[in-house]
């Protein structure tokens, strides 16, 4: 992701853009990546090596906070609650590696840890 945020700043910028969700971001704990004005979450595989991940920047001017991190072999995602009337919406980044063979069920799963409103 590092060798991309000239282009990603370059986005955020030409599209005005609030909220960016990212997939493979091929993060580790050992990753740093700022963006001036904004806020950035993220969510490594749980092996710690270099594949996989989410990362979600919001805007600093946006009332939020982080919500769930979601760390397994086959769901990786970053969510934050953003503050809104009358209620809260989930904002999740989200990847699922296609090696693993997801059922209906871990999909309702994940989904119902988000709550009723949602954007994934």
């Amino acid at each position: 992701m590092q060798s991309h945020k000239v282009e990603i700043k370059l986005f955020l910028t030409q599209n005005f853009t609030d909220i960016f969700l990212i997939s493979e971001t091929h993060f580790t704990n050992k990753n740093y990546f700022s963006m001036p004005r904004y806020t950035l979450y993220y969510t490594s595989h749980t092996d710690g090596t270099a594949h996989g991940g989410t990362v979600t920047l919001i805007k600093e001017t946006i009332e939020h906070y982080e919500f769930l991190k979601h760390e397994e072999d086959s769901i990786q995602a970053t969510s934050i609650k953003v503050k809104g009337f009358p209620y809260e919406i989930t904002i999740t980044a989200v990847y699922c590696p296609p090696r693993h063979n997801l059922k209906k069920k871990n999909f309702d799963t994940f989904f119902q840890k988000l709550g009723p409103k949602c954007i994934v």
